[in-house]
């Protein structure tokens, strides 16, 4: 006879920081949440409205919360008694992580007297302590970037790793990414973006040193049969259609994806992947970088254009994550475009832009820098998840 499911309930506790609610949201995908708020929590803009949407997406229902005097003990106790009394026949597990030290007190209390597992997250040591009933049974902290986003029921079809020529070449491009620029319009300007079925020549280019170089590297990643020098000018052979793909944005791609595996901090990195829209509906939605770190997700938006800083590309981005999590999304734009070959004015219009909707800017005189700032953002964010 097959056992039946007993139905699980999550209490949590509003106020504060609310990335430690969310993990544990994730990891038990409860059938009912039961959140218990302070007066200041409920807000508007407070922890409350940032973190409710979120919840809605991880479990079919999420009650009213319960509001309670922070600093109350028999408040709070009758609040937690009566939020956990309403489901008696269900599993019941308490995380105390994100109130005042009171909440954390009374929930734990009550918990306990109700044989709940009660769970305290330290995000920092990526443990969680247990301190009453059973721990979890797996880790919330890892996961993948693909069952992050089924977790909010979006398929992603992932682009496999890139073969280690390709590597190599992007590391080279991402030295120079101003030339990589000037690159991509010196073969856009001799057809290289063009359809074609056979091998053909891209004749009369004017290459820098730096380019010939990357055209050698090229050859040997199988973009190009071969490159001949003349007195005063270069010429390709083109042998795949991906050899412009690569050039005109996918180098800078592979190389954030290369920049998050050699940050060496991530539980997962995948380069881009393709979101469907609802409902499957086209068009798709591309992510050109997802990595996760503690569960959490961090994305980002690769641009190779001349002129990047525009703000619809922001929005997009914001798009993005408020389907997969919100503001407890990471989020970065890089541009292969440096500050010294920027537009000033658009440059700084471009990051106020960016600083109030939350996302970091990489500039291309910071791609040297990117596993470092990958790093940063993962384990300490400029904006604070949630």
């Amino acid at each position: 006879m097959a056992s039946v499911k007993i139905p699980v309930a999550l209490l949590i506790l509003i106020g504060g920081r609310q990335t430690p609610n969310v993990l544990s949201a994730q990891f038990l995908r409860p059938d009912i949440i039961a959140p218990i708020a302070s007066r200041e929590a409920m807000r508007p803009g407070e922890a409350w409205e940032k973190v409710r949407r979120v919840l809605e997406q991880l479990s079919p229902r999420v009650l009213d919360p319960h509001t309670v005097d922070a600093f109350d003990l028999n408040d709070i106790r009758e609040q937690c008694a009566a939020a956990m009394d309403r489901f008696p026949d269900v599993r019941w597990v308490c995380n105390i992580t994100c109130a005042t030290t009171i909440m954390s007190i009374g929930a734990y209390e009550v918990g306990r007297m109700r044989n709940a597992s009660v769970w305290y997250f330290d995000t920092a040591g990526r443990r969680v302590v247990t301190l009453a009933g059973q721990p979890p049974d797996g880790d919330p902290y890892r996961l993948s970037v693909e069952n992050y986003l089924q977790i909010y029921n979006r398929a992603a079809q992932p682009t496999p790793p890139p073969p280690v020529s390709w590597v190599a070449l992007a590391r080279q491009m991402a030295q120079a990414p101003d030339d990589a620029i000037e690159f991509r319009e010196i073969l856009r300007r001799a057809n290289a973006d063009a359809r074609f079925t056979q091998p053909r020549r891209l004749a009369v280019l004017s290459l820098t040193p730096t380019m010939v170089q990357w055209c050698e590297q090229a050859q040997a990643a199988g973009f190009i049969s071969a490159i001949h020098q003349h007195s005063n000018h270069h010429e390709i052979l083109q042998a795949d259609g991906a050899f412009w793909d690569f050039v005109n944005g996918a180098w800078l791609e592979i190389y954030a994806w290369d920049a998050a595996q050699r940050a060496g901090c991530f539980d997962d990195c995948c380069p881009g992947i393709e979101i469907p829209a609802q409902g499957g509906l086209s068009p798709m939605n591309q992510i050109d970088l997802a990595a996760t770190h503690a569960a959490s997700l961090l994305i980002a938006e690769c641009k190779t254009e001349a002129r990047p800083f525009r703000t619809e590309h922001l929005d997009q981005l914001r798009a993005i994550t408020s389907m997969i999590g919100g503001s407890f999304v990471g989020a970065l734009f890089i541009t292969a475009r440096s500050q010294h070959k920027a537009d000033a004015q658009a440059l700084a219009a471009f990051r106020a832009q960016a600083q109030a909707r939350q996302i970091v800017v990489v500039t291309g005189d910071q791609l040297n820098q990117l596993p470092d700032i990958l790093t940063r953002e993962a384990t300490r964010p400029t904006f604070p998840r949630g």
